[in-house]
């Protein structure tokens, strides 16, 4: 199982309304993600990612995910 204590979200200029709807569905998506050791991370920062400017919230949200499950597997 996978707990999140707090999410901060940087989105770009004019995107400030998606992160709600973004934030949603990596939350949703994650309730899924069984790690397969149990750890405790003071902090996991996925860094800026690249997605295209027409990206839909759903894209965006799924490279966030991509991001955070391969540092968990990743990090030891």
């Amino acid at each position: 199982m996978l707990h999140i204590n707090r999410m901060r979200i940087q989105l770009p200029s004019g995107y400030e309304h998606r992160s709600s709807t973004i934030t949603r569905l990596i939350g949703k998506s994650l309730e899924n993600f069984q790690p397969t050791e149990n750890r405790t991370f003071d902090h996991l920062s996925i860094g800026p990612l690249q997605v295209a400017l027409d990206a839909t919230d759903q894209e965006i949200a799924s490279s966030v995910i991509e991001r955070i499950t391969s540092l968990i597997r990743k990090e030891r």
